[in-house]
């Protein structure tokens, strides 16, 4: 079988008229596999056939022609299967799923590795996006934001044409805002309705950020993924031809399309340019607390990176947990909470207090091996959901981690050799 690349295949039989909300089920299959960065998927009607109840339908037949099978039929990488399907049976209905091992001899002269940084950003971008008007208060966009997964709002005109970005640096340096939305969103209520009412009375548009770097709906990911590394940023708005707001795209998108598409192979014989395993790519200046630390050591670990976040370990440094920000916020009492919040927005010292690293931890950490591909560390971090990954030897021990940035920006070179090798197929 040299020259072919492994594949999983995998159909759906259902009915034609079966229907997911308003839609047809057969559509809403399809479009869960396109958010989800599938390599692709067809959908075939049949001209008769029959099912669990035994009735045979058939074009022939007027008032059943309107219920025929359909069988969708989905080709991709063993991992992206393996990462979807679970999903997709949740999707499927009444339809049967077969899956079956597959042999790729070509797709349009490309290697299976490559397939997902031919999509556009308008497959792989959230069109659902929330976004505030530029002459709203800052509270209101405030409320908008705080408790949600993203920390910056697209701001757009009353055309819903976009005019800039707030984030949360802006509300912080130019809103008057004392404390990062991952604190207010740990603060009880009534705290957080205080650090809202002093806050300043300025418009969004006072205090956004003008002129952001912006993607257009037929840009490459290969364009995206390169911009996102280049300038650093999180997320990127998308604009159509007219600038209106078309949706937004962030790291976690990005790397959620294209996390199968990291080299797998770490044979030393394989050339690739930059690391091929979560050991290569990793940094080794990590935020470190044992899990017997005072509240004082873990503010100060949190508070040094950008991270805000620390890597808890035992005495042997095998890694036990995770701590965040939010969660030292979440954990203190009331009357500590001021210092707490100085000491993590950097303008004050770390308070005293009761509190050790084993009872403020996630112990549900997920981790990664140093000598894991890269495919293996994006899958675990976007399946996991997490912003930093640290990275163990055999005996779990800490070596390093990962964060968003670290794998978006090796997307990026991985992005080089693939321009490389399909301009050399281009040219055979």
């Amino acid at each position: 079988m040299q020259g072919f690349a492994r594949g999983t295949r995998v159909q759906v039989c259902l009915g034609e008229s079966e229907q997911e909300g308003h839609t047809p089920r057969y559509l809403a299959l399809l479009e869960y596999l396109r958010r989800e960065g599938a390599a692709g998927a067809t959908v075939t009607r049949g001209i008769a056939g029959f099912g669990a109840n035994s009735r045979i339908k058939t074009s022939t037949i007027l008032r059943l022609s309107m219920d025929l099978p359909v069988i969708l039929t989905w080709i991709d990488a063993p991992e992206r299967v393996d990462r979807l399907l679970a999903g997709l049976r949740a999707r499927a209905g009444s339809g049967i799923i077969t899956v079956d091992e597959v042999a790729i001899a070509s797709y349009g002269r490309r290697q299976l590795e490559q397939l997902r940084f031919d999509l556009l950003v308008r497959d792989v971008m959230r069109s659902d996006v929330v976004s505030v008007r530029d002459d709203a208060s800052t509270r209101t966009a405030l409320e908008l934001l705080i408790g949600r997964e993203f920390r910056a709002l697209p701001v757009v005109d009353a055309a819903d044409r976009l005019r800039g970005i707030l984030a949360n640096t802006d509300l912080v340096e130019r809103g008057g805002l004392t404390a990062r939305l991952e604190l207010l969103a740990a603060m009880p209520d009534r705290e957080r309705a205080a650090v809202l009412a002093a806050l300043p009375e300025r418009r969004v548009g006072e205090v956004m950020h003008r002129d952001p770097i912006v993607l257009q709906l037929d840009d490459t990911l290969d364009t995206a993924t390169r911009r996102m590394s280049e300038s650093r940023l999180k997320r990127l708005p998308v604009v159509d031809v007219d600038g209106r707001l078309a949706g937004i795209l962030s790291r976690a998108d990005v790397l959620r399309a294209v996390a199968e598409s990291f080299p797998r192979s770490v044979d030393q014989d394989v050339p690739h340019p930059g690391a091929r395993t979560a050991g290569e790519l990793m940094r080794t200046d990590v935020p470190v607390v044992e899990v017997d630390a005072t509240l004082s050591d873990i503010v100060d670990a949190v508070a040094s990176t950008r991270l805000n976040r620390a890597v808890v370990v035992d005495s042997d440094q095998t890694v036990q947990g995770v701590i965040s920000d939010a969660d030292v916020l979440a954990s203190v009492e009331p009357a500590a909470r001021p210092g707490v919040v100085g000491a993590l927005m950097r303008v004050g010292r770390s308070p005293g207090g009761r509190g050790s690293a084993a009872s403020l931890m996630h112990r549900d950490a997920p981790v990664v091996r140093a000598t894991a591909s890269l495919a293996e560390a994006a899958q675990i971090m976007t399946a996991h959901r997490r912003k930093i990954l640290p990275v163990v030897d055999d005996d779990g021990r800490l070596l390093g981690c990962l964060d968003r940035a670290d794998l978006l920006h090796a997307a990026s070179d991985a992005l080089v050799e693939v321009a490389r090798v399909a301009a050399e197929d281009d040219e055979d």
